[in-house]
């Protein structure tokens, strides 16, 4: 019995609904089983016209007629491919693979691989160098950039990225490099987000700037105009109590414009209205001509089509000084966006033909491409790939987590704040308890299931509790979903895996450090012999496949605005990537977890702990 075929006769149990429950054969279901291409990643062949997609949940790489969806050839990837991109002369083309941890070289006529290059990490964004010899690979869970050598295919250096490296693009003729990164860099407690843009010299393959767009986060796609670069980011203002919802003060969504030859600073506007909003920005595209570029709004199932000409007329007003505040203006796009064209499920990458009159947008939820004219920015047709079927359960479930169109004014979707099925490492402020209160770390969907009960302070016994009722008066002020839906939610987000954890051996074993991090993990006794008790052991609360006991406990973190002392045992697993840490984000790192957070012992028996032994432990952490 396939995993899909088990998950529709689960389905069928009486009592299902209220339960939500879902087993582990279930989740197998996201994996190769699908039926669903979910095109990811896209380019036009401008010899030919035709279109290369990258389909995530079924590992391959297709070429595609454009003028009716015919797959007219198809090639293999590794595991969870996620980016393409050519070598200058279109001899080869190149996809990175997430899980597989490599990225493919194909030849671009048989769309066969070549080489495979392995990476430590999970590879994301691909551009290959103007003079076509070197590789840039931006590794999400490492904030890293891993540049090869095409000629060898060894790895020659690695580069400091922000946090979470998402796209990596060539700006033509300048010789630079830009990546987009998905989070904020660390802030202190109660500041405002700082999200990077790093810029990396082509020809000596060294970082020689990091743009800082303040207030921004989840940066996504990046395209370029002649004198600037335009950035796809959001702006959420976690700051401010959620209350504010209807204010549309949560999220707002919009690009960056990055002019480097110019004495101005990072531009940001949005793409929003008043009382209607366009969330998860996603790819970016410039025509030809430079007169107009695109947005993929995956949440919204929207591209947004922006008039260059209005956008430097709001620019020249910047500068002026006319306009305060213009990345918090939701009136000004009246003034550069031309049209708001719908697309199918989850618009994700953009394509343009090389005359710029048609643009391509890869639905990555409904298997489709929807073609537009962008002399009337209209669609004309929509190509369908493939043969998906009707949606099932963990598809229906996966829309409802990537849509805003169940928000109040479609400002948010669950993937706002849990991007790439993870988190956004920001802190929330919400009222139910009283405005300035038990200020919450927001927490990481990749490998939940099993992890309740849910919030910080375990009030919630299941996912099924968490997204239901409470979601809708709290956070997304509409009727939300029906009890059949809050299941399809929760059967996707249990099913959700976790990244590929780059300090853990693909055989399970430990490094020497590791092991002694293991020791005083597992510890019973202190460096001088006493006993510990219970409560004084890592392994008593943080115990069982997920390392939690699934109970609350007082560690002294408490703040004076916090109404509980108590605190949910965080799990651990995947906790490398989860910073920052306790229920309120006060630790930026796991070190002072002990070093600043933990002065009455109350969070493990640590007075007596030296600096290697807290270092192994860090190491030991990171490979759960």
């Amino acid at each position: 019995m396939t995993a899909h075929e088990h998950l529709r006769r689960v389905a069928r149990i009486p009592g299902l609904v209220a339960a939500a429950v879902v087993c582990a054969q279930c989740a197998a279901a996201l994996a190769d089983d699908s039926r669903q291409c979910g095109p990811r990643s896209m380019l036009v062949e401008p010899d030919t016209g035709q279109l290369l997609l990258v389909c995530e949940n079924r590992g391959d790489i297709l070429r595609v007629d454009p003028r009716d969806g015919t797959v007219v050839a198809r090639g293999t990837t590794g595991q969870q491919p996620f980016a393409l991109c050519a070598n200058p002369d279109r001899t080869s083309y190149y996809v990175s693979c997430r899980r597989g941890q490599e990225i493919n070289e194909f030849d671009a006529r048989a769309l066969r691989v070549t080489r495979r290059f392995p990476l430590l990490g999970d590879p994301t964004g691909l551009a290959v160098s103007a003079d076509g010899t070197r590789l840039y690979a931006s590794v999400h869970s490492l904030d890293q950039v891993a540049v090869l050598d095409l000629s060898t295919g060894n790895e020659i250096a690695r580069l400091s990225a922000g946090n979470g490296p998402e796209s990596v693009r060539l700006w033509p003729g300048s010789g630079r490099v830009y990546v987009t990164n998905l989070l904020s860099n660390p802030v202190p407690p109660q500041q405002a987000c700082r999200n990077e843009v790093t810029v990396i010299n082509d020809a000596t393959g060294r970082v020689v700037e990091r743009v800082t767009l303040d207030n921004a986060n989840v940066g996504r796609g990046i395209d370029f105009a002649t004198d600037f670069a335009v950035a796809a980011i959001s702006r959420p203002k976690n700051l401010v109590p959620m209350v504010q919802v209807a204010r549309g003060w949560v999220v707002t969504n919009g690009f960056a414009i990055l002019s480097p030859d110019r004495d101005r600073p990072p531009v940001q506007l949005l793409i929003d209205l008043p009382n209607q909003f366009f969330s998860d920005p996603y790819d970016v595209a410039v025509t030809p001509s430079g007169d107009r570029f695109y947005i993929s709004c995956a949440g919204a199932d929207m591209v947004v089509s922006i008039d260059v000409s209005g956008v430097r007329a709001v620019l020249d007003d910047i500068d002026a000084g006319l306009i305060p505040r213009p990345g918090d203006h939701l009136g000004l796009s009246r003034r550069y966006v031309s049209a708001r064209i719908p697309t199918g499920t989850n618009p994700h990458a953009l394509a343009l033909t090389p005359d710029g009159s048609t643009l391509y947008v890869a639905n990555r939820l409904d298997d489709s491409v929807t073609v537009i004219d962008t002399a009337a920015d209209r669609v004309t047709r929509t190509l369908t790939i493939g043969d998906p079927g009707p949606p099932d359960r963990l598809m229906r479930g996966e829309r409802f987590f990537h849509s805003a169109a169940r928000t109040f004014q479609g400002q948010f979707s669950c993937a706002s704040c849990h991007p790439d099925n993870g988190f956004d490492g920001l802190q929330y402020d919400l009222e139910p308890d009283g405005l300035g209160r038990n200020i919450l770390d927001n927490r990481n969907m990749r490998d939940v299931s099993g992890t309740g009960p849910f919030k910080w302070v375990g009030s919630n016994p299941d996912i099924g509790t968490q997204c239901g009722t409470r979601t809708a008066k709290w956070i997304m002020r509409t009727g939300w979903l029906n009890s059949v839906q809050v299941v399809d939610l929760t059967t996707y987000i249990q099913s959700i895996p976790p990244v590929v954890n780059p300090y853990r051996a693909p055989d399970g074993g430990l490094t020497p450090a590791q092991k002694r991090g293991k020791v005083l993990f597992d510890r019973t006794t202190t460096n001088e012999g006493r006993p510990l008790a219970d409560g004084e052991r890592c392994d008593f609360c943080h115990s069982g496949p997920k390392y939690t006991d699934a109970k609350t406990s007082d560690i002294g973190t408490a703040s004076p605005t916090d109404s509980a002392t108590e605190f949910d045992s965080a799990h651990l697993n995947n906790i490398f990537e989860s910073a920052p840490f306790l229920h309120d984000g006060r630790s930026a790192t796991l070190e002072q977890l002990w070093t600043d957070h933990n002065p009455e012992d109350k969070h493990g028996f640590s007075r007596d702990w030296t600096k290697q032994q807290l270092n192994d432990l860090v190491e030991y952490l990171k490979c759960l």
